[in-house]
């Protein structure tokens, strides 16, 4: 039995013993792959292209890789294969393919804008079929996207609607920030003007519009609402009435009061007439149905008039000014029971409360001719405030008092939807008299773990004439008149400043447009030394700017 066994053993390792030594039949190639600049597959090679007519995607596999010695001989050995979800685009080294056409090659619904897809430039030997893929991660943004500025100016007795769209280019083979102004976009878009000179520019939320929202351009002649995402008009405010338009309608200011949870609250809409009537509607939580009611609001017996709304952040109560009873008037939404899961949903409602008393600020009250120059919330008070208790600024001008403009604090709960006071409220007086062309720029971000909007908090713009002022307040929640300092910008201007806007999410760029055209773009993370990132110019007064892109409940609703 051992006998045997020895034998089959020694019979095994020889017939291993000849697969070792079997040379076979193979041909052996040496491979040659491309020495890649970096490892895509950690560090994917970033691609990004918006929509829009005349936008193109650049796609430079030659900036990816090189080939050492004798590269064209190289070359003509191997063939390219550029893949997105899947999809097969192009099959050039280096390409340039217009936006749209690659959205509609990939069969997208829908923009990918901060999201990205991913995909693979692969360089693929022709003889043997070997290829060498890198990884890629793009992104389609729409015509007009995130971080994009929307301006209204005045061309002759019509509007101009344009935007100035930051882009992300490659210049030898380095990728750089640039602003691209696209005068006049609107009517290149619509084929039509804006009649009417510019008053304002309100936001919606508005995702049955385009998932980044819409916007409505209001004139002293009308009122459009108008797709963020590629600036066509959708529709007149005048027609979105549930029992037909109102008599004498004719929108002053627009201001919606976002839901701060998605999918789960109602955006309201307040419109603000020029006679001083306030209508509104309340859609669905996912957007669907929501119809103005063609009867205005009604607030108590005294009646009111409203032609404009204050500042605040986005689902945040709206401040108002009753110039008939010279009073604050808090718009807001509450819900009324349901529960956000099951059979019974919640119902949202509207609510705007006049204020009944006051501490400091008369916001109960004004004296017969003040005049209320700016009404915004506020956070620049560190203590007391938060949930359901609000702080909130007056700018106005009181007959009775000095011959300079007043800044007054006021707190408001939500709660018990009242005026409060907790003593570290604020009353003060400016070095100046602003009037009603001064223009203001305030943040009520509510995100100080970021430094920049932590600054943006305790400082307020102002304008005199064509200059640019500010107040740096302090950041103690106790303030005295000593810590509190009144400075010029550090920067001039050719003209009188006429609008200004903030960079929203990090208050970290500032926006000034002048009477003549001009525009001005600063970083401002030094602001005693402000950078100019970009200075652009159109023909007619800058009346409007804002900046689009994504909000949450601790940004400013601008």
């Amino acid at each position: 039995m051992n006998y045997i066994k020895l034998c089959g053993l020694l019979f095994f390792l020889g017939f291993l013993s000849g697969c070792f030594n079997d040379e076979g039949n193979y041909t052996y190639t040496e491979l040659n792959p491309p020495q890649w600049i970096q490892d895509f597959s950690k560090t994917p090679e970033y691609i990004s292209g918006w929509a829009g007519k005349g936008e193109t995607m650049v796609f430079h596999g030659s900036h990816m890789f090189t080939w050492g010695s004798d590269s064209a001989a190289r070359a003509k050995e191997v063939r390219y294969e550029w893949k997105l979800n899947g999809v097969v685009i192009g099959d050039q080294l280096d390409m340039e393919l217009p936006t749209d056409s690659v959205f509609q090659k990939l069969g997208l619904d829908a923009y990918t804008n901060s999201d990205a897809i991913w995909g693979t430039f692969t360089v693929i030997e022709k003889e043997t079929g070997v290829s060498f893929p890198a990884r890629l991660f793009v992104s389609i943004y729409s015509a007009f996207a995130p971080n994009d500025w929307f301006i209204l100016s005045e061309d002759g007795n019509n509007t101009k609607f344009s935007a100035i769209c930051r882009r992300i280019v490659t210049e030898q083979g380095k990728q750089k920030v640039v602003y691209v102004l696209k005068d006049n976009a609107y009517e290149e878009i619509n084929g039509g003007k804006l009649p009417g000179k510019p008053v304002q520019l309100g936001m919606e939320t508005a995702r049955d519009i385009s998932p980044s929202g819409a916007c409505v351009v209001i004139t002293d002649q009308v009122a459009y609402e108008v797709n963020i995402q590629n600036m066509e008009k959708v529709g007149e405010i005048k027609d979105q009435f549930l029992d037909g338009t109102p008599p004498n309608f004719m929108v002053s200011d627009l201001r919606e009061k976002a839901p701060q949870t998605s999918g789960q609250e109602s955006a309201c809409t307040f419109v603000a007439t020029v006679d001083g009537r306030v209508f509104y509607r309340v859609k669905s939580p996912n957007y669907l149905g929501g119809q103005y009611l063609s009867e205005p609001y009604v607030i108590d017996d005294r009646g009111y008039k409203i032609t404009k709304f204050g500042h605040s952040k986005y689902g945040g109560v709206i401040p108002c000014y009753d110039e008939k009873n010279r009073r604050v008037v808090m718009a807001t939404t509450w819900r009324d029971g349901g529960s956000f899961q099951g059979d019974n949903p919640p119902i949202w409602r509207t609510r705007m409360v006049p204020a009944k008393t006051h501490y400091g600020a008369p916001v109960s009250g004004f004296p017969e001719g003040t005049e209320v120059l700016y009404l915004t919330e506020k956070n620049h008070i560190s203590w007391g405030y938060g949930g359901p208790k609000l702080l909130f600024t007056v700018y106005y001008n009181d007959p009775t008092m000095d011959n300079r403009t007043l800044v007054g604090d006021f707190s408001f709960s939500t709660q018990s939807e009242t005026i409060f006071r907790t003593t570290f409220e604020r009353w003060f007086y400016l070095p100046v008299r602003l009037d009603a062309s001064s223009v203001f720029l305030v943040s009520a971000n509510n995100r100080p773990s970021l430094n920049y909007n932590e600054k943006a908090m305790y400082r307020d713009f102002y304008t005199v004439g064509d200059k640019l002022y500010y107040l740096q307040r302090s950041t103690s929640y106790i303030e005295s008149a000593d810590q509190r300092k009144f400075m010029t910008f550090n920067a001039t201007f050719p003209s009188k400043i006429t609008a200004l806007a903030y960079a929203f999410y990090q208050t970290d760029q500032i926006f000034v447009g002048c009477e003549d055209g001009s525009i001005y773009c600063y970083d401002i993370n030094n602001i005693e030394n402000p950078r100019l990132l970009f200075q652009k110019k159109l023909n007619g007064k800058i009346s409007v700017v804002k900046q689009i892109g994504w909000h949450t409940s601790n940004h400013d609703w601008y």
